[in-house]
């Protein structure tokens, strides 16, 4: 199993898509730093703390997770490594799960830099602020659980669709969509539980310093399932399509 993983570790860091996701987050502290070099102290009126929770307070983190595991999965089927370690007799659930791993990993510590780069442009600027430790802690466990939550959806996609192109269309779809979808559902079916669980809005709440620390938890432990259903889901779809 290590095996595998670390051997998706290899793959990861030589992909174009590692380092497309890199230089998108690279340039956009950049920017987020002139943008807060240029204010002035009566015009910023925000700090590291919050700084770094607008770093995840948007959509774009659902994007960038996604189309970065589609990439990755769907490429494995084009250059054909899938069918070569499948004929190695790598069992199939332990291909599966180490890509799973090797991405939700990669992934996690790159926007984690992400968010920390915007944490510390800010407090040489200006300064830190205040919070609560035990909020802080939570907030970032429950977006570790988010982003492999979401790199879950990402692999069942990219496993049931196997086209790279087909998979990134769906996937932004997935989530640009996701609030008419919700709210549509909510009008059906008179009930405020397809918007209580939505994606957005559980990331809103985990994100936020103000959500009751039971929400977070609850949240947290949805996304963490969330991850292993849909990679339960992909181990099955590929244990039992062909690998073309």
């Amino acid at each position: 199993m290590m095996n595998v993983i670390f051997s998706e570790f290899y793959k990861i860091f030589r992909s174009r898509i590692f380092y497309a996701v890199s230089i998108i987050l690279l340039g956009m502290n950049v920017i987020a730093f002139v943008s807060v070099s240029t204010a002035t102290k009566s015009q910023m009126l925000g700090t590291g703390i919050s700084s770094y929770q607008e770093s995840y307070s948007v959509d774009f983190i659902f994007y960038i997770v996604l189309i970065f595991v589609a990439c990755m999965i769907t490429a494995e089927y084009a250059n054909g490594n899938i069918r070569q370690m499948t004929c190695h007799g790598i069992a199939r659930w332990k291909l599966v799960l180490g890509q799973y791993i090797a991405m939700s990993s990669v992934i996690t510590i790159v926007l984690l830099g992400f968010g920390i780069l915007n944490l510390l442009s800010t407090i040489m600027l200006f300064q830190l602020g205040q919070v609560d430790a035990a909020a802080f802690i939570r907030m970032n466990i429950g977006m570790i659980c988010m982003f492999w939550g979401t790199s879950g959806i990402g692999t069942f996609l990219a496993y049931l669709l196997k086209n790279e192109g087909v998979t990134i269309i769906v996937s932004i779809l997935l989530v640009a969509s996701s609030s008419f979808i919700v709210n549509l559902l909510t009008l059906l079916t008179k009930n405020d539980v397809f918007k209580k669980y939505s994606l957005t809005n559980m990331r809103n709440t985990i994100v936020s310093f103000n959500s009751k620390p039971e929400d977070v938890v609850n949240y947290s432990i949805v996304f963490l399932l969330i991850g292993i259903i849909t990679v339960f889901g992909s181990s099955l779809l590929f244990s039992k399509r062909d690998v073309d």
